[in-house]
């Protein structure tokens, strides 16, 4: 009988502690949810600006610009190549280090390396166009 009294108040205790958390707002230690993952294995189209820059859209109609090291001599004047995207994992999300290659009728086949993958926006692309143009 005397165990079972503390047992209650020790349950009693622990549930008024879990109805406390429960009721507080989020931390703000949670990351906020990025939108910025372009998996190898949905891409479905790609547009060269120009040899370091490509603006690749996903199955579900998302728009990214992905820039690439200098490596993709040409690619801008092939718009019909087909590109490969290698990354370490098929379901993984395309970034820094991953591979592009394609084939070049002139070079035969070329590859050339991810720098960085970001979702589009229309600032960022002018900005990524002409670099010399300051932000204000």
């Amino acid at each position: 009988m005397k165990h079972a009294g503390t047992l209650i108040a020790a349950s009693a205790a622990l549930m008024g502690a879990h109805a406390a958390m429960a009721q507080q707002p989020p931390t703000a230690a949670q990351p906020p949810q990025q939108d910025t993952c372009l998996q190898n294995n949905r891409i479905w189209q790609w547009n060269a600006v120009n040899d370091r820059l490509l603006i690749v859209t996903d199955r579900t109609y998302r728009r990214f610009i992905v820039r690439l090291n200098g490596g993709c001599i040409g690619l801008s004047i092939y718009p019909l190549a087909a590109l490969e995207f290698y990354t370490w994992t098929s379901l993984g999300c395309l970034g820094r280090g991953d591979q592009v290659i394609y084939r070049s009728p002139d070079l035969g086949r070329l590859n050339c390396f991810i720098n960085d993958v970001q979702p589009y926006s229309d600032a960022l692309m002018a900005q990524l166009k002409d670099p010399e143009k300051k932000k204000d």
